[in-house]
């Protein structure tokens, strides 16, 4: 049976502790939820405890998040390194992988990588960014490297902030379809006192590396190898709630609009077998739509499992 409330475990790998929830019901096909670049393993709990009465469902921070290990290394192989880790300490069986966003690119990999392993694959937002503004021209990408880095230094000089008031403010700007007593929990769960007073997120700056050598190539050629049933879901207003360059969050530069139909189709034509399902939702579609994220899980996981 599924715990009461779940229970927090930390994995301790070589050089990292991979920290999360465990919501019990141990003797069940076991579900593993990966968050996005950021975020937090506590982001996805809504998710995650719908499912605790069928799975054995594990939450996972990823490295650099939350209350995992800040060890200042945060390439995709090491975040899959950390979940092949995860799966083997904790002997889970044909696991179920739902990824969020670089949640999913990390999912995605694993998938491809040993693709025997997984007994099915959820993506949530998880095919990339668009494409960006010159990326294939060497001007362009000098453009767009440059634009980056400045925006990670631009995070590693951040000033804390004053209080959970400020850091409230700050993530109903970014996700104004969260509810007030949704928007502290969140905070109370992904802040921390700062070195120097205030309050910094659990983060660390440096994970927005990840964005500068992202290579979408690489991730496509993984995809390509994934045999298991796979869904991948999208959310219709992802463009202007997330990737536009006006954007509350500003993930990135040189984005010139959303992506086409006929780049989705290529994306998702990777993929071997392969169902799409677009929500009316921002990227963050476990904030925007919730109920549909975890009815559209159900449908396919019942008819593709059982």
């Amino acid at each position: 049976m599924p715990d009461a409330h779940p229970r927090p475990i930390k994995v301790e790998a070589p050089t990292v502790t991979i920290a999360g929830w465990d919501y019990g019901n141990r003797s069940a096909p076991p579900l593993v939820l990966l968050h996005g670049l950021t975020d937090l393993a506590w982001s996805l709990h809504p998710i995650a405890e719908q499912f605790a009465d069928r799975f054995h469902v594990l939450n996972l921070d990823l490295r650099g998040h939350g209350d995992s290990s800040h060890p200042g290394r945060y390439t995709v192989p090491h975040f899959v390194s950390d979940l092949r880790f995860v799966i083997d300490a904790l002997a889970l069986e044909r696991p179920i992988l739902f990824g969020h966003s670089m949640g999913s690119i990390v999912t995605g990999t694993f998938a491809g990588t040993w693709p025997d392993e997984p007994a099915a694959l959820v993506m949530v937002e998880g095919l990339g960014p668009p494409p960006r503004r010159g990326e294939t021209e060497l001007t362009g990408r000098r453009v767009i490297a440059r634009a980056l880095i400045e925006s990670l230094i631009e995070d590693a000089s951040r000033p804390p902030m004053s209080g959970i008031d400020v850091a409230c403010d700050r993530l109903h700007r970014a996700h104004p379809s969260l509810e007030e007593a949704r928007l502290t929990e969140l905070v109370e769960a992904g802040t921390r006192p700062g070195p120097d007073g205030g309050l910094v997120w659990k983060w660390d700056p440096r994970v927005r590396e990840w964005i500068a050598v992202f290579d979408r190539e690489r991730y496509e050629e993984c995809w390509m190898a994934v045999t298991c049933p796979t869904m991948v879901v999208t959310g219709t207003h992802a463009w202007e709630r997330w990737w536009n360059p006006t954007s509350a969050v500003r993930p990135g530069p040189g984005f010139d609009g959303p992506m086409s139909d006929t780049e989705r189709h290529r994306r998702l034509g990777l993929f071997a077998d392969v169902e799409h399902h677009d929500l009316d939702a921002g990227h963050m579609v476990h904030f925007d739509a919730p109920n549909e994220l975890v009815d559209v899980t159900t449908r396919f996981l019942t008819a593709r499992l059982g």
